[in-house]
């Protein structure tokens, strides 16, 4: 274990000098104020178990130390050691400038004695430099044997901090693809609160979201997917929105579902009360006519019908799609109560249109969001809108990495506490029953 200090007249000048000399490795063991700035001392191939054993047969510690702790005392330890180094130093410097002006030698340690008979000897000079540096040398041997015996991490030997940080990955809904791509950032050693944090944050750079509004850019939009996962609705909330911004005068609706009258009768719904056109692509009326008819409006959003793959409608609905001579841009709806097998399966048989990102619905009804952030890390969809309830237009929402992830965590830890309101339950059921069971053996004996 390499341990250095390092001083700097502010903190960012300091972790800016641990960076450059340490690398991106470097475990800071403490940091505090000293005269003129700020000191830090940092580790390399710092080994958190090892520590803290170490701290513990040392001090002498009734209750196990935080990492945190652990690493303070081994900071504490370093600069001790430092300090006696300089010492001994200045001690050795002075002996040798004293030597150098003085033409008598300095008397070998053997040849002093008491001056008086019977009185211990006192210690000389060197003597006392002797101990100290004998001290010395102790200590470093200490330091070198800490850091020889740092066992060596093997693949299938995580660290508890990984195999915390796993665990409730796994807890969330998080694919194992997703978690082994994770967990290499995890160095051992770190503070499992600090490690939780910072994957959460690679977490969220994982996820890929679009940067601005697609009803303020504008263009033909075609929302994709399955029955039941919320297209019109959402079709509904992005035109609420668009009409509340710019006006009801540059927007039109299309459908493609002819197959289900409630589709049709919903998206006239939301264009009456809105007071756009809402057109029907059937027999007669091809996509693309219908499009070519609407070429003055600025967005075109399309609600296209959730259809089984192996029914025929269905690659005729992609197919209009896929070769019209518009710019049409599909996005794929996903709802967040989907089983990740059945999100696979969607993307596989959409996929074929050329996604360009996709929306995720039903936020509010989701118990994990584990499966969707996998999901979209798997497929590198990038997320436009999400959406977390029934109000138009309230209820839809330009897409953040962060929000996402604090919303699964938000939701992890619910169900958590469910978890362990239902255990507690369950042990109190088995206490009563016991409880129970006690009692009829008292009064009416044995039965069994």
């Amino acid at each position: 274990m390499k341990v250095k200090r390092f001083f700097a007249a502010t903190m960012q000048e300091a972790l800016r000098m641990v960076r450059e000399e340490m690398g991106a490795d470097a475990v800071i063991l403490s940091n505090q104020k000293v005269g003129g700035g700020v000191e830090i001392v940092t580790a390399l191939d710092y080994d958190e178990q090892l520590a803290m054993s170490q701290v513990e047969t040392i001090e002498g510690q009734d209750k196990a130390p935080s990492p945190t702790q652990v690493g303070r005392m081994q900071a504490e330890r370093h600069v001790r050691l430092q300090e006696e180094m300089e010492r001994a130093r200045e001690k050795i410097n002075g002996v040798r400038n004293r030597r150098a002006g003085s033409d008598e030698p300095v008397q070998p340690v053997q040849a002093i004695t008491s001056e008086k008979a019977g009185e211990a000897a006192a210690p000389s000079e060197l003597e006392q430099m002797k101990a100290e540096l004998s001290h010395l040398k102790g200590l470093l041997n200490q330091q070198i044997q800490s850091s020889n015996e740092a066992p060596v991490e093997s693949d299938a030997d995580r660290s508890i901090v990984k195999n915390n940080i796993s665990d409730r990955l796994c807890r969330m809904g998080v694919e194992r693809s997703l978690i082994d791509a994770l967990l290499p950032g995890v160095k051992n050693g770190t503070d499992i609160s600090q490690a939780w944090n910072r994957v959460l944050a690679e977490l969220s750079h994982v996820l890929a979201v679009e940067d601005a509004e697609l009803t303020d850019r504008g263009g033909i939009y075609a929302l994709v997917g399955q029955t039941g996962a919320g297209k019109t609705t959402t079709i509904g909330k992005m035109a609420a929105r668009y009409v509340l911004e710019h006006g009801a005068d540059s927007i039109a609706l299309i459908t493609t579902d002819r197959y289900r009258i409630a589709a049709h009768e919903q998206l006239m719904v939301f264009g009456r009360i809105l007071n756009i056109p809402v057109r029907v692509v059937d027999e007669q009326n091809p996509l693309d006519d219908v499009l070519e008819s609407l070429q003055d409006k600025k967005l075109v959003l399309i609600d296209t019908a959730g259809l089984n793959h192996q029914d025929p409608d269905w690659a005729e609905q992609l197919h209009e799609l896929r070769n019209s001579k518009f710019d049409i841009q599909s996005y794929l709806v996903l709802s967040a109560i989907t089983q990740t097998q059945i999100m696979k399966s969607t993307y596989h048989y959409y996929k074929m249109v050329g996604l360009a990102g996709c929306l995720v619905t039903k936020l509010d009804e989701a118990v994990s969001l584990g499966e969707v952030i996998s999901f979209l890390y798997l497929s590198g969809l990038s997320v436009a809108y999400v959406t977390d309830g029934q109000k138009i237009p309230d209820d839809i929402h330009l897409a953040k990495a962060h929000i996402i992830v604090s919303k699964a965590i938000t939701l992890f830890k619910e169900q958590e506490k469910f978890e362990a309101e239902l255990l507690s339950n369950t042990q109190g059921r088995i206490h009563n029953t016991g409880r129970a069971n006690e009692l009829t053996s008292m009064y009416f004996g044995n039965t069994a």
